[in-house]
């Protein structure tokens, strides 16, 4: 999803590094990750206007780039930001697809004119192991559904709460804090829930604020019926999938970092 750029001051624009499509029952209703990502930045947007920490007249530019056919943004000087989706597979995979993303994400210059870099759940881990973290699978099995995820003092500096209410669906972890890197927040299952470079030019988010309730219902009812998910992980999981979220805070949190200043 575009729209017309007439003055660069005020358009945020975001490149989102598609890896992966939403199960049938949420891309049907809800559509695949561009859209997803679109509804929840322009909602982040909207908070930002009502903070009045950008001019009212502010657009925001997405675009998808579906890095599993190689279609990668030809000009990063053109972008504000890059972000990786979301993805069924594991970030740790030998396929050429993912082995290109580590590269391409190590080789993204990290100067005052590149765009910033925002990881999102398979992003998170991309990134991880981009740096040398160790990924890979959760001794406890799934995290999944409405979490309570805590800040460290940094992460409450950057995403400007104690605790983020967010929807998890992963498996995977990364396993550390990879060098060069600080500790956002925090679960019980997941110690490395979020985390930013130290050159505040990378930013990672475990969770995934672009799901609604509804949106993780669907998750969660698709893939017990495939057997993803026990009996007992979806009941326990679906009696606080409507929970409160802080998605449009951590949306808004989102744009302000990758927005220039």
């Amino acid at each position: 999803m575009t729209a017309t750029i007439s003055d660069p001051s005020k358009t945020i624009r975001v490149a989102l590094l598609v890896c992966g499509t939403p199960v049938p029952p949420v891309a049907g209703p809800f559509g695949e990750y561009p859209v997803l990502f679109t509804n929840l930045l322009l909602e982040g947007l909207d908070h930002l206007k009502t903070e009045k920490a950008v001019d009212p007249e502010t657009i925001l530019v997405l675009e998808g780039f579906d890095v599993r056919e190689d279609i990668y943004p030809k000009d990063l000087s053109e972008w504000d930001g890059i972000l990786i989706s979301g993805s069924a597979s594991n970030a740790y995979d030998d396929l050429p697809w993912i082995n290109k993303l580590v590269d391409y994400v190590q080789k993204i210059p990290r100067d005052e004119k590149a765009p910033k870099v925002v990881g999102i759940c398979f992003g998170h881990q991309i990134i991880g192991r981009a740096y040398n973290a160790k990924v890979g699978k959760s001794t406890r099995g799934w995290e999944l559904g409405w979490t309570l995820t805590e800040c460290t003092e940094a992460g409450k500096k950057f995403w400007k709460d104690t605790i983020l209410r967010i929807q998890e669906l992963h498996q995977d972890i990364v396993d550390d804090v990879p060098q060069g890197f600080t500790l956002l927040a925090s679960t019980i299952h997941t110690t490395n829930q979020s985390m930013i470079s130290n050159d505040h030019k990378i930013v990672t988010l475990q969770g995934h604020p672009e799901f609604t309730g509804p949106i993780m219902n669907e998750f969660i009812k698709f893939r017990t019926a495939n057997g993803t998910f026990s009996k007992e992980l979806s009941e326990a999981s679906t009696k606080v999938v409507n929970n409160p979220l802080d998605r449009v805070n951590a949306a808004a949190r989102i744009l302000e970092f990758v927005r220039k200043s």
